[in-house]
């Protein structure tokens, strides 16, 4: 099997070069996600070919002509377009380049090839609808997000292209299939998936074995919007012995964190790390938090892949209740059902009340739950599955 692969992101290798030094981080997330998800395929033999526009913009360079080398990683080949590095200019590129690529690797209604493409990045998307179209070779679109319809009659009607020229769909949750498949075309639904690769680490590693330190940590968007200010003040609350909590990201809570930080040495703000760096660290903590509010209606279209990043450390989980999170994660979480600040230090008591070996035991069956059923490589091989039984079905 042959995949042509659009997203906007690049080898972990680039992505290390483009942002050292670095203080923006752009679509990390996004970068961990596909990452994984070809190296998933790649495992599962395909051949995968990517092709990306590169997650560079004014705030990242102000370099005007974007032109980096192709490279091969592990098996998986990548072409970055070349663009210049001005809004519609880089988009116009991004289009074509995309388009252009996959007509030059693609005979037309060629056997066995297929097109998965990050339907979020619509330049990269529309080139890939147009290629897929012209060479009459199916289209996978993956959907992370809820695409945003209400952005320009213009901007509405491209969505509304890419929606009905899909041959099918990979989402985050069953509730984004009535959002955006008004067609009824194939899809298939994966919370996201973990890091196969990720070895554990001993005991006499983590803090609170080797000196009795229970570190919490939070690591993400530090927006209000995602609890992270209920999940602060509930800490303080709380008031636990020999406790920290260690917070990494950034946002629009990063300047009052800082403030709360110079009043309680508990809470401590660790700013924007490499990710291997932050997964080291949520492998040593006590415990893993994600406060996301569940109120709001898009937590119905999303599962966070930091909840599948904390689950395969081995380290507890504490999450909220989310709505888009499949009730097979839930003997393996420890769930927040009162999402105030007073809710989040009674969840926190509770928790440090059990036994250490208790609580390193659901974190451990977390792990265990994960990399056996949502791995990179067993959620890859459902994609391929998906492909050759749904799409290949519907498409021949």
């Amino acid at each position: 099997m042959k995949i042509l692969y659009g997203y906007t992101n690049c080898t972990d290798k680039k992505y290390s070069e483009i942002f050292a030094g670095k203080t923006v981080s752009a679509l990390l997330a996004d970068q961990k996600y596909h990452s994984l998800l070809i190296d998933g395929l790649a495992k599962n033999g395909a051949k995968v070919l990517c092709v990306s526009g590169l997650p560079i913009n004014r705030a990242v360079t102000k370099k005007l002509f974007i032109r980096e080398k192709d490279e091969e990683e592990n098996g998986v080949k990548y072409h970055y377009i070349n663009t210049i590095n001005l809004p519609l200019f880089r988009q116009f590129g991004i289009y074509f380049g995309t388009y252009n690529h996959i007509l030059k690797n693609c005979k037309k209604g060629e056997n066995d090839t297929f097109i998965i493409c990050d339907c979020l990045n619509l330049a990269n998307a529309y080139g890939a609808l147009k290629a897929a179209k012209k060479r009459k070779i199916p289209l996978i679109y993956v959907v992370t997000d809820i695409p945003e319809f209400q952005r320009g009659k213009v901007l509405r009607r491209i969505n509304d292209k890419l929606i009905a020229g899909a041959d099918g769909f990979i989402f985050l949750t069953e509730q984004m299939n009535e959002k955006v498949n008004p067609y009824k075309k194939p899809y298939i639904v994966l919370e996201g998936h973990a890091d196969c690769s990720l070895t554990d680490i001993s005991d006499a590693e983590r803090y609170e074995y080797k000196d009795g330190k229970k570190i919490v940590i939070y690591a993400g968007s530090i927006k209000k919007l995602y609890g992270i200010q209920n999940l602060v003040e509930g800490f303080i609350k709380a008031n636990i012995d020999n406790a920290e909590i260690h917070i990494y990201g950034d946002g629009d809570f990063r300047a009052e964190l800082e403030s709360v930080c110079k009043k309680n040495p508990s809470v401590k703000y660790m700013g924007i790390r490499p990710n291997r760096e932050i997964v080291y660290e949520e492998q040593r903590a006590a415990l893993l938090v994600n406060p996301r509010p569940t109120a709001p209606e898009y937590t119905k279209y999303s599962f966070p892949s930091k909840n599948m990043e904390y689950m395969a450390s081995g380290t507890p989980v504490m999450t909220t209740n989310l709505p888009g999170m499949p009730k097979e994660y839930y003997p393996y979480v420890y769930k927040i059902e009162d999402e105030t600040p007073n809710g989040v230090a009674k969840t926190l008591n509770e928790f440090f009340s059990l036994d250490k070996t208790i609580r390193y035991d659901i974190g451990k069956r977390a792990r265990e739950f994960v990399l056996n059923n949502k791995s990179n490589v067993v959620q890859a091989k459902k994609i391929i599955d998906f492909i050759m039984e749904a799409i290949t079905a519907t498409t021949c």
